[in-house]
């Protein structure tokens, strides 16, 4: 029996702890930034069922069925959760570690319980007869083809809230200048130490409110530490270059908030919905943006994605409004009219991005964008919380005792 076998560890053991029975060593460096909150409940409840095994067919079973298929939830922090799992069963001795460490890097009992869960799951993955689920594991992962989630899998954004209760709008604006007020602290050790950066990257339909969730949900932040990017259509000489090129070069430096409003993620969308690429180059674009994400994280810069989700309803009511008014008429372009008779093509297509995308160093955060200062608070709340998970901290001040300023 495995908890036989895990029980037998712990006596033959001179070792009090379990995370140490299970030999899994923690890096002194883990991947930054590590897990946020939902992701860190869905990985405790998908492991759950695996750590229930008693014998290694009862494992591998679990793996088969709790495992394998899409995710229950179907949300982006359920399908990094799978990931995550995937990529430590198919590589116990390298992945599982580092995950634990990134777990443990997060902070909080739920991050904890999830690190040993996974100790835990790797003292199971020690046993010979392991060899069978750590090869599923594995080919699983070899079918995501380096994405978190296998060709047809989903977020239905159609069974996901546009709009959300909350709060009194007076009520929701203070709340939206306090976290502004907070993430403005956070930024300045951002900027002292310069040893770290944030990426936000922002998509949505037309009129999710892009452009107001950076003003309202920034307005206060340095300036000086801040920078916005915006990639439209490539240029004829962009487009001969590899899609990442012109995203690399607007990359945030230690130190700096940088923001992506739209990104490389349109170099998806953009080709799923026209047919501009072939499947084959839109499937491999999959793999390079999840690579550059985990290649940002490990510079130590804190990706924060975030899909503003807008119904079809409300969409309609603002370009309408930008129609009929003087002073937002120069919004308007008729282009986004012929985008929104492909909603359904662009629901289906951000619905595959957030799954196959969300990763555990840079997993999607759907907000809901129907309610402007609801949204903008999120947004902002958000950002504040990323930050708060970076251990920042401003850096050691050199020795200036005795300095006089001359009059």
């Amino acid at each position: 029996m495995m908890r036989a076998f895990l029980a037998a560890l712990l006596l033959l053991s001179p070792l009090s702890s379990f995370a140490q029975v299970a030999r899994v060593p923690v890096l002194s460096s883990p991947l930054v930034p590590a897990f946020r909150g939902p992701v860190i409940s869905e990985l405790n409840a998908q492991l759950k069922p695996l750590l229930a095994a008693e014998t290694m067919p009862q494992l591998k079973a679990a793996f088969a069925t709790g495992v394998v298929p899409t995710p229950a939830a179907a949300t982006p922090a359920a399908f990094a959760a799978r990931a995550a799992i995937v990529q430590a069963m198919a590589d116990p001795k390298a992945a599982l570690p580092q995950i634990v460490s990134s777990l443990q890097a997060a902070g909080g009992p739920k991050a904890q319980k999830a690190a040993a869960r996974l100790q835990e799951l790797g003292a199971m993955l020690e046993s010979p007869k392991a060899a069978g689920v750590i090869a599923s594991a594995a080919a699983l992962n070899a079918r995501f083809d380096g994405a978190t989630a296998l060709p047809g899998e989903s977020v239905d954004l159609s069974r996901m809230p546009t709009n959300e209760n909350g709060p009194s709008e007076k009520k929701t604006l203070r709340r939206l200048r306090n976290e502004v007020k907070e993430a403005n602290k956070l930024e300045d050790m951002l900027a002292a130490a310069k040893t770290q950066a944030v990426l936000v990257v922002l998509q949505g339909m037309d009129t999710a409110g892009k452009d107001g969730a950076i003003k309202h949900g920034m307005t206060g932040l340095n300036p000086a530490w801040t920078r916005v990017s915006a990639f439209k259509k490539p240029s004829a000489e962009e487009a001969r270059q590899d899609f990442l090129e012109r995203i690399r070069k607007e990359a945030p430096k230690p130190g700096i908030i940088g923001v992506f409003n739209r990104s490389h993620y349109e170099d998806i969308a953009v080709p799923t919905v026209y047919g501009t690429h072939s499947p084959e180059e839109v499937a491999a674009r999959y793999a390079k943006l999840v690579a550059f994400e985990r290649e940002l994280a490990e510079r130590g810069v804190k990706v924060v994605k975030i899909f503003l989700h807008v119904s079809k309803d409300v969409q309609r009511e603002r370009l309408q409004r930008r129609i009929d008014r003087p002073d937002k008429r120069w919004k308007f372009a008729m282009a986004d009219l012929e985008t929104r008779k492909k909603w359904d093509e662009f629901q289906k297509a951000y619905g595959a991005i957030l799954a196959r995308t969300s990763t555990y160093w840079a997993p999607w955060n759907v907000i809901p964008a129907d309610d402007k200062p609801r949204r903008d608070r999120a947004f902002a709340r958000l950002l504040r919380k990323a930050m708060q998970r970076m251990g920042l901290a401003y850096p050691p001040a050199p020795d200036r005792d005795g300095i006089k300023i001359p009059k």
